[in-house]
């Protein structure tokens, strides 16, 4: 056994080095003070030398960590950033090849700057100036503003873009993904589809394109502790609006199923379609019961057939996790009619352009959406507030208000 791997050896070893580090620095924070001017200059040249090594390890650890990340993702430097470079460059005398590997930058970079820091017509690139096509700060704190009230990873990217377009301000998804770059956050990789799509789908009943023509009727079980209940959902195609949403304790048969299509169809009217998957309740009683309505059946294992109504349990998986929910019927009935009411009036949707199902259903139109970029003159405030639906904080209702002040 080598006396190096002791560990009462190392320790000591290290308490040693301790001390005379100790030692050494309090030998020269006294020189500092000596009355002779040559131990005054050596002490201070001593700790300028001292202070250059600490910064070179330093700088070669930010270095490394930036050779480590690919170049197509490493960050930009800035316009100011770009002109530092070159100014420390021909202070220190550096070539092309010097300051690009100090800085772990391709070398044809720098000479890009030199030629545009040469040219008259693109040195402005070098220089802090307004990017004319830039979205403007206030947009851009709006989305960290939402991000940070709406923190569920069910509240993504294309949510964020639908509120703030709901304000009437234009901005894509891609452009709230690259703004939210800027801050560091957890990677959330892309789920593939359960079973990809088979065949084409006819588009009157998948599109329609008119109100109350294809409903979309689905069940979902879940379990809440030792109890197992069944939610009952149909949906009206063309606005994506929930019609009904009901709880049933165990599995509904299928006489509970012909009385909820019944019930709504007295509330909303009768629709010519209804697409069902193909469940014990969906025989041959669920269609002569509804003699005037084509009942329509997906393929096996293709849920993206009757994917709207799939679409509305995603959401309601995400609200059902999070949500503390009554075990007994009645009460569980009254939170999913809340969560219903929420689903129709408060969330947009991005297959309706941004509408609401209650907007979409009643043809309100959004205002046109418009671009604010920072080269505007003009004061733009932005005010993003989140509340609430019915006192249930998993059910937020995001309020974005604009308001334009002509510069002074």
């Amino acid at each position: 056994m080598r006396i190096w791997s002791n560990s009462a050896v190392l320790q000591l070893i290290d308490a040693i080095a301790i001390a005379v580090a100790q030692g050494y620095m309090l030998v020269r924070s006294r020189l500092t003070s000596h009355p002779s001017p040559v131990l005054r200059v050596t002490a201070g040249r001593d700790a300028a030398v001292w202070n250059n090594k600490l910064l070179e390890r330093e700088l070669a650890i930010y270095r490394q960590e930036r050779q480590r990340v690919p170049p197509r993702q490493r960050w930009h430097y800035t316009s100011v950033h770009r002109l530092d470079i070159l100014q420390i460059m021909r202070l220190r005398n550096w070539t092309v090849t010097q300051a690009a590997e100090r800085f772990v930058i391709h070398p044809n970079t720098v000479r890009s700057w030199l030629k545009e820091l040469q040219s008259s017509e693109e040195s402005s690139r070098l220089f802090t100036g307004i990017i004319w096509n830039r979205i403007h700060d206030a947009v851009r704190w709006t989305v960290h503003d939402i991000r940070r009230l709406c923190p569920e990873p069910e509240c993504g990217t294309r949510t964020i873009a639908r509120h703030i377009v709901r304000a009437a301000v234009q901005i894509s998804r891609s452009s709230v993904q690259r703004i939210l770059r800027e801050e560091p956050q957890s990677h959330r990789p892309n789920r593939p589809a359960i079973v990809p799509p088979d065949g084409v789908e006819p588009d009157y009943l998948l599109a329609p394109k008119k109100i109350n023509e294809v409903w979309h009727i689905d069940l979902l079980e879940y379990r809440l502790l030792w109890y197992r209940f069944s939610v009952a959902a149909v949906m009206e195609g063309y606005s994506r609006k929930t019609l009904s949403l009901t709880v049933f304790r165990g599995t509904p048969t299928t006489a509970n199923m012909i009385h909820i299509v019944q019930s709504t169809i007295e509330s909303f009217g009768k629709p010519r379609f209804i697409i069902t998957d193909h469940g014990s309740q969906f025989q041959d009683r669920f269609e002569s019961a509804l003699p005037s309505i084509d009942v329509i059946k997906g393929k096996v294992r293709q849920p993206s057939f009757n994917g709207k109504a799939e679409r509305l349990f995603r959401t309601f998986r995400a609200w059902l996790r999070a949500a503390l929910l009554p075990l007994s019927t009645r009460p569980l009935q009254r939170r999913l009619d809340c969560f219903r009411d929420w689903y129709n009036e408060h969330r947009p949707h991005a297959a309706l352009n941004g509408q609401t199902p209650n907007e979409a259903c009643e043809g309100v139109e959004l205002p046109a959406s418009i671009p604010i970029r920072q080269a505007e003159l003009c004061e733009v405030e932005i005010d993003v507030s989140r509340r609430s639906y019915r006192g249930d904080p998993h059910l937020p209702i995001v309020s974005v208000r604009i308001a334009r002040k002509e510069a002074a």
